[in-house]
């Protein structure tokens, strides 16, 4: 008695079905292609123009990006999970000038640092910047501001941060200030075009004024908002406020515009409020920073 194995007649009546396609070859290639770009603009306008020419055939290129996007997005969380701390990075430099009004009416060279790793559970971020200003009493460091945070993410929005800052702004009377925050961070938009974070924690500073010193226990709150206005001009506004006996704001917002390859130049405007100052010096510095900058 002679009888045909089960998975010979499963694999037959599967055929059919499996090489049934209402998507022509040279359609799909397109679709794989836009779809392996990783460009979401690119993926949206191909699929739409796919399904317009190929109105029977939507599930199957909806299908076909799902699956690429999947495979690549596995294939990158493997990639962060085996990372190295020193893998990873990417960041810019900036170089430029500005002008300062307030305390000081100055001219000063500006250079800074932006780094950043953004691991599978981890993310990292360090920033620098230096006005070196030239006025009637001779070259000096007048300004440094830098800060090291790193962020353990619970979900895609929410998150734990601690930070580490360190600033010297002589014109406005702090001779050195540290300050140590941690708390939790939540990103209110993740778009796109548009990302926004928004974060809440204690802090501690501690600050050696021109003529005093000042320990103290705060609050720090702090704003994060991106807008990629076009692929080659991006906004950003970066807020942080310090809630103690005295408050202190801080607030950059720049525009940073594509000339070629991985130049770009940017206009900045900083805002720095200080409530409760040393004698003799006002609240509010304001300086206008104009730089070119290399990603990497």
């Amino acid at each position: 008695m002679r009888f045909i194995p089960a998975a010979i007649v499963l694999a037959a009546l599967a055929t059919p079905a499996m090489a049934q396609s209402s998507l022509p070859p040279a359609v799909r290639q397109m679709v794989e292609a836009a779809a392996n770009t990783g460009d979401q603009a690119k993926i949206d306008a191909v699929v739409a123009i796919a399904k317009e020419t190929n109105p029977g055939a939507g599930a199957e290129i909806d299908k076909i990006v799902a699956d690429i996007g999947a495979t690549k997005a596995a294939e990158r969380e493997a990639k962060l999970a085996s990372a190295g701390f020193f893998e990873g990075w990417k960041g810019s430099g900036q170089l430029g000038g500005s002008i300062s009004t307030g305390n000081s009416e100055t001219k000063s060279l500006t250079a800074g640092l932006n780094l950043e790793r953004d691991g599978l559970n981890w993310r990292h971020r360090a920033d620098l910047l230096v006005d070196i200003v030239d006025n009637d009493t001779g070259t000096d460091q007048q300004r440094i501001l830098a800060g090291y945070q790193i962020d353990y993410k619970f979900s895609e929005r929410l998150y734990a941060w601690g930070r580490f800052e360190y600033e010297r702004n002589r014109e406005a009377g702090i001779n050195r200030r540290f300050a140590e925050s941690a708390g939790l961070g939540w990103r209110a938009i993740d778009g796109e075009r548009v990302k926004w974070d928004l974060e809440a924690g204690p802090a501690l500073r501690q600050t050696r004024f021109i003529t005093y010193s000042e320990n103290t226990f705060a609050g720090r709150g702090a704003s994060r908002f991106l807008w990629n206005w076009s692929d080659t001009t991006v906004f950003t506004n970066d807020t942080a406020i310090f809630f103690a006996n005295s408050a202190s704001i801080n607030n950059t917002t720049a525009l940073t515009s594509k000339l070629f390859g991985a130049v770009s130049t940017r206009l900045s405007f900083n805002l720095a409020w200080e409530e409760e100052p040393p004698l003799g010096l006002e609240k509010l510095d304001t300086t206008t920073r104009i730089t070119l900058v290399y990603d990497f």
